[in-house]
């Protein structure tokens, strides 16, 4: 064949920089499955998988549509569960990878492993980019079937939407141990379905164990494209559970809308209750964020400047702030540094934040303004006006992030250098760009582009 998942995951480590192709969670990755553009490789551990996907999925992602095309994507799996002590208590269990989910401490009739115990509504950071989901999760879970159903959370990677199906599946044995709830990812699913075709006499089993759950959380729908019979048996198993007033969760890395590959008549129905999406986390939300990470570590002498560096640097993501947060703890005590926001950003690769050394000059957002729009050949009075066409809004939208991420400056402050009344359209512009930068490499690169150019 011409494509192995062996060699696509050869040519996209021969296109990452020699420090990534060292790093030790990139070494414990191992390609095991190419199926429709979508490469599978599996780490041992969950920290493995977060750190790759935090630290190099675009990248790898890009590497990857060089490979196969642009439908390609990575997919990857934690072969065993990271190991966690199991509660006593009826609303917390241990943690599992990818499988079913019955109340803790219950015998597992449909096969699978228990929620994950860390994942409730306690330890959800709310902001204003999950205020709803949060709020239509907390419902789901209090009269499941009743309210948002189906319901739908879409986002990027490392935004919290596994954390609500777990938080979701939490409450509800909590508040109606009685009722059974079933977590398993869409690829869990197809895997399933594709053994109950190979054995027949496991397909009843297989429709049993979907078709009779009261709860249905289903990570990553997005997997489901292009796989037409999966789809087919999941189009059959949603209306069932649809019919009987029976919850149904989902989680995608887009809007049903925008899930092509994905039959209308499914894609309808996961439009027919709330769709509810996160966006990336504003800088208090993220300094938040960071606190709440200490806390689950047991980091209790970081500072917050330190945790302000962090979130100021441009982390989009849980994951990206959780990884930020300990490799700095790590490389502190491994070099014997004192935790600064100084060594934050200069660990962390930003070293336009705070000058180390006398006679640096701090970037203007003036600065920041003139280089964009040399780049995109626009003036920089058109960017300050009031102009809203197409040439001259995403340019500015680049100016406003690149002054959030490169300047001390505040939301409010960038409005006024940018000729904008309101703080709240510098707020949104951010997370336009932040969001659109995990999606798309050339744009990317194009932002590292400017940021060195300014440097």
């Amino acid at each position: 064949m011409r494509h192995t998942p062996d060699k696509i995951w050869t040519e996209i480590l021969s296109d990452l920089s020699d420090t990534a192709r060292d790093d030790v969670y990139l070494r414990q990755a191992k390609p095991t499955d190419l199926t429709d553009s979508i490469l599978t490789v599996t780490v041992p551990a969950t920290l493995a998988k977060d750190q790759i996907e935090s630290r190099f999925s675009t990248d790898i992602n890009s590497a990857l549509k060089k490979s196969v095309g642009q439908s390609g994507s990575l997919n990857i799996q934690v072969t065993e569960p990271d190991p966690q002590p199991r509660p006593s208590t009826s609303s917390a269990s241990s943690t599992g990878s990818d499988s079913a989910a019955l109340p803790a401490d219950s015998p597992d009739s449909s096969g699978g492993a228990t929620l994950n115990s860390r994942y409730t509504f306690d330890r959800f950071v709310i902001g204003t980019n999950n205020r709803l989901s949060h709020a239509a999760a907390v419902a789901a879970s209090e009269n499941p079937g009743e309210v948002y159903n189906p319901l739908f959370f879409c986002g990027g990677v490392g935004l919290g939407k596994t954390h609500l199906l777990h938080a979701i599946g939490n409450r509800v044995h909590e508040i109606h141990p009685e009722l059974k709830v079933l977590y398993v990812t869409s690829e869990t699913f197809m895997n399933e379905y594709i053994d109950s075709i190979i054995v027949r006499t496991t397909s009843q089993d297989f429709r049993g164990k979907y078709r009779t759950a009261d709860v249905l959380l289903i990570d990553d729908i997005q997997f489901l494209q292009r796989k037409d019979g999966t789809q087919e048996e999941f189009f059959h198993t949603f209306n069932e559970l649809h019919q009987n007033s029976n919850q149904v969760v989902m989680t995608s890395d887009r809007p049903p809308k925008n899930l092509e590959a994905v039959e209308e008549r499914l894609r309808s129905r996961f439009e027919w209750g709330m769709v509810a999406e996160i966006s990336t986390p504003q800088f208090e939300t993220r300094v938040a964020i960071l606190r709440q990470k200490c806390e689950d570590h047991g980091f209790d002498s970081v500072p917050d400047p330190v945790l302000n560096a962090i979130a100021d640097i441009g982390q989009t993501n849980i994951r990206e702030l959780e990884g930020a947060l300990l490799r700095l703890v790590t490389e502190a005590g491994i070099f014997n540094e004192e935790l600064t926001d100084e060594f934050a950003y200069r660990v962390l690769g930003n070293h336009t934040g705070p000058p180390s050394k006398p006679g640096h000059s701090a970037i203007t957002a003036e600065d920041i303004l003139k280089a964009v729009a040399s780049y995109y050949r626009v003036k920089v009075s058109d960017l300050k006006s009031a102009k809203r066409t197409k040439q001259l809004a995403f340019p500015r939208q680049i100016g406003m992030y690149l002054c959030r991420t490169l300047t001390g400056l505040s939301f409010a402050e960038i409005a006024a250098a940018c000729g904008r009344r309101d703080h709240t359209t510098v707020m949104h512009a951010c997370n336009q760009i932040a969001d659109a930068i995990q999606r798309d490499s050339e744009l990317k690169q194009t932002v590292n582009f400017l940021i060195e150019d300014l440097k």
